[in-house]
């Protein structure tokens, strides 16, 4: 039986985009798996420990296996093709910018008095 155990995590908006912050401890950066679309930020990792007996005859062994995973919906759009991730003490953060707006653009209309008649 494997349990996916909670990844916490803050998440703060900047002018700019996003910062993430979410607690990782004993993860490497090669056991983790991050991904970001537009709206969503999944978080997963998977991590086996080993322990050694050694001058014994090997009868019977376990391994611990930790996995965690977490989907966030995002408050708002983001450029997944622009994020940063660094891992440090067991904490993964993460900056992602926001991604770029539609626009309102005023359309200025010229009057036409060709074929109009009142």
């Amino acid at each position: 039986l494997e349990l996916l155990h909670p990844v916490h995590v803050d998440i703060a908006e900047t002018e700019d985009g996003l910062a993430v912050r979410a607690e990782v401890p004993g993860f490497t950066a090669k056991e983790l798996e991050v991904s970001i679309e537009p709206r969503r930020l999944t978080i997963a990792g998977k991590r086996e420990t080993k322990e050694e007996r050694k001058g014994r005859k090997l009868l019977f062994q376990e391994r611990c296996s930790d996995q965690i995973l977490r989907v966030i919906a995002l408050p708002v759009a983001v450029d997944a093709n622009k994020a940063q991730a660094t891992l440090k003490n067991g904490v993964l953060e993460l900056k992602v910018p926001k991604a770029a707006t539609a626009k309102t653009v005023p359309i200025r209309v010229k009057a036409s008095n060709e074929g109009v008649e009142c």
